[in-house]
């Protein structure tokens, strides 16, 4: 339309432990990068060393790298639940749209797109976790903990938001920032011997509904 042509990229990354892993490669290959949010950002999304991006062109190829990334992401029983998520993962979009004007300028509009799953908080009396899965919970309510702290700062427009104490606060940071938009979905469970957990989760959705980011804006170069 208008002259335009598009190119998507597809990435995936899953935050296990403050680690980043890349879910569309194989898990030996993803457990030998060194992969690291660097400072810069292109876009709308944190630029990450070592990762796999992948060029889609219809609903199709972006299902089979979510079903591929599903597959290698880090899984666990629990006494909760027997497929138990030990992780954050986030999935992301990158778009491109090219035109060449009368004049003869290039004109160049990027987007990107974060689908995010969040691992839930766990409460060690009810999980039952020890050894590897006490550090997993450990490591997913420090990080929740901080994305909540985010989130306040956000809501009583400080000066400074705490982005960087967290991987996954850091990669989400185009997100909650500037131009971004963010949508977020709470799951909360009806059964009674979940209230507490379900209580704490519609607390954290009141928090994120005080919150404001900036009006959106287009990002287009043009060249020539």
């Amino acid at each position: 339309k208008d002259g335009w042509s598009h190119s998507l990229q597809a990435s995936c990354v899953e935050i296990y432990n403050e680690n980043l892993r890349d879910l569309l490669c194989p898990s030996a290959e993803s457990d030998a990068k060194n992969m690291r949010i660097q400072a810069a950002e292109t876009f709308g999304v944190m630029n990450v060393s070592d990762l796999t991006l992948v060029t889609v062109q219809t609903v199709g190829d972006v299902e089979r790298l979510m079903n591929m990334a599903e597959r290698h992401r880090t899984v666990k029983g629990t006494d909760m639940n027997e497929r138990s998520s030990r992780s954050h993962t986030v999935f992301q979009l990158r778009i491109t749209g090219e035109r060449t004007l009368k004049s003869g300028q290039k004109q160049t509009l990027y987007g990107s797109l974060s689908l995010v799953d969040l691992a839930g908080s766990e409460r060690l009396d009810k999980s039952g976790a020890t050894g590897d899965r006490l550090k997993e919970t450990q490591a997913i309510n420090k990080s929740l903990s901080a994305l909540a702290d985010v989130f306040t700062a956000i809501s009583k427009k400080q000066g400074h938001i705490p982005f960087r104490n967290s991987k996954l606060t850091h990669i989400l940071q185009p997100s909650l920032s500037g131009d971004g938009k963010a949508l977020v979905l709470v799951a909360v469970s009806g059964d009674e011997s979940n209230a507490s957990e379900s209580l704490c989760s519609l607390r954290f959705s009141g928090l994120v509904s005080q919150c404001e980011l900036g009006k959106a804006t287009k990002n287009v170069t043009t060249e020539g």
